[in-house]
């Protein structure tokens, strides 16, 4: 069997300046020509935020119905934050109770607004709903400060100015539905939904050397599927892939982590823990 010796990296050896860069400094100079490095686990927080001012993702727009036929657009911005389509759908719904546009029961307390977005899996696609305002307030209710009431019956209809806020929903750049309908009316992404642009975590290291790929840095990749934001993502491979390195003596290594299209990760949360294995290809070597 084998000798291999963990290396352990963590918050301290993050890279000043850096959400992503992390570099472990060697007891000793270190000859790399007969080693192997593999990574035995990882931990790492869910904190990158997949809506953010930097890339033009977090506004759209509500044509919502007013006063007779008139009509107020509603501009809305999202904080930098990480979110799927149904922290989507609440920030909306947020949004409209909070500046006055909706009406509630007055035994139940139900807060009721007139468009949502949710997801149809059966289809893989984002929808956005819009339900007919009412002309007059029905019985039982009471209005928000602001919402009022048109002379026929009609939707919201969702703005999409943004091409990246577009990419996360599936809508391309427009007015949905674009016409103003008098009934509950769904309209469909056609795009595939790009919700988040992270679909891989993936580690490299600058002393790796794969002669068969051109990422030649690459020693691991994690899936984020089904960790939700801000949790702890853990992976701990039951078989150790062996990279080797590149020839010559190293006082420190550095880990990276990046996503799949190696676009190094804009973490929140840096606190990690990453365990590396090294290991002498030739065992000779051990007791050297």
């Amino acid at each position: 069997m084998s000798v291999s010796y963990p290396l352990i990296v963590t918050k301290n050896n993050l890279v000043a300046g850096s959400t992503n860069t992390y570099k472990y400094n060697f007891s000793s100079n270190v000859d790399m020509s007969n080693i192997d490095i593999g990574l035995g686990s990882a931990s790492i927080w869910f904190s990158w935020r997949n809506i953010t001012a930097a890339k033009s993702n977090n506004q759209f727009s509500i044509i919502h119905p007013t006063t007779g036929t008139g009509n107020i657009t509603l501009n809305l911005t999202i904080p930098d934050s990480g979110m799927n389509i149904s922290d989507l759908n609440n920030y909306l719904r947020y949004y409209l109770i909070y500046n006055g546009y909706y009406i509630q029961n007055t035994t139940t307390n139900e807060q009721i607004v007139y468009c949502k977005f949710q997801v149809n899996p059966s289809v893989y696609a984002i929808e956005f709903v819009s339900y007919p305002l009412p002309i007059l307030l029905p019985p039982g209710y009471i209005a928000g400060s602001a919402i009022t009431f048109p002379d026929t019956t009609r939707t919201p209809q969702l703005v999409v100015s943004q091409p990246n806020f577009g990419t996360i929903i599936g809508f391309a750049t427009g007015t949905f539905p674009a016409a103003q309908p008098i009934v509950l009316t769904t309209s469909t992404s056609t795009l595939v939904p790009q919700v988040s642009d992270v679909t891989n975590v993936v580690l490299t290291l600058d002393s790796a050397m794969n002669p068969f790929a051109p990422n030649s840095k690459v020693i691991h990749s994690i899936s984020p599927a089904g960790y939700s934001y801000a949790s702890l993502i853990k992976s701990e491979p039951n078989e150790i892939s062996w990279v080797p390195q590149q020839s010559g003596w190293r006082q420190s290594i550095t880990i990276q982590l990046v996503n799949q299209n190696l676009i190094p990760l804009e973490q929140f949360d840096t606190d990690v823990t990453i365990k590396l294995l090294l290991r002498y290809r030739d065992q000779s070597s051990v007791n050297r």
